[in-house]
């Protein structure tokens, strides 16, 4: 894959406390008002934390989706056919930050009339079918 979690982070250290600073500003334009309990900032920061990964893991999913190249279609899993593209689908998957939803290129098989995601055709593992 590449940087590790803690290596990204550390390179956008930086543009990372620019948001928080502007995030901070926005929210609490005269400072954060006195008496605010510690876990109630926290509850705040999560909530924007959350939403800042949701929306990070959900652009790139759907543009690893979108450059999916139609001659990778491949094989259908069930028969050996050739694959044709259809319809893109709309998937939704529930992850520890939210709701993430983007459209995934969907084959088919006309020979045995199957679909399937050719992103989750992988040795061993029986792909998802519609």
């Amino acid at each position: 894959m590449g940087k590790d979690a803690a290596e990204i982070r550390r390179e956008f250290h930086t543009r990372l406390n620019e948001i928080a600073r502007e995030l901070t500003r926005k929210l609490y334009p005269q400072g954060l008002p006195r008496g605010t309990k510690f876990s109630e900032l926290e509850a705040v920061a999560g909530a924007l934390g959350d939403e800042m990964a949701r929306q990070l893991i959900e652009i790139n999913v759907q543009e690893q989706a979108d450059d999916w190249p139609e001659e990778e279609l491949g094989e259908c899993p069930a028969c050996g056919g050739p694959a044709r593209k259809a319809p893109d689908q709309p998937r939704v998957l529930l992850t520890t930050r939210g709701e993430v939803g983007w459209k995934q290129r969907v084959a088919n098989c006309p020979r045995c009339r199957r679909a399937f995601f050719p992103s989750e055709s992988s040795v061993g593992r029986r792909p998802f079918r519609l």
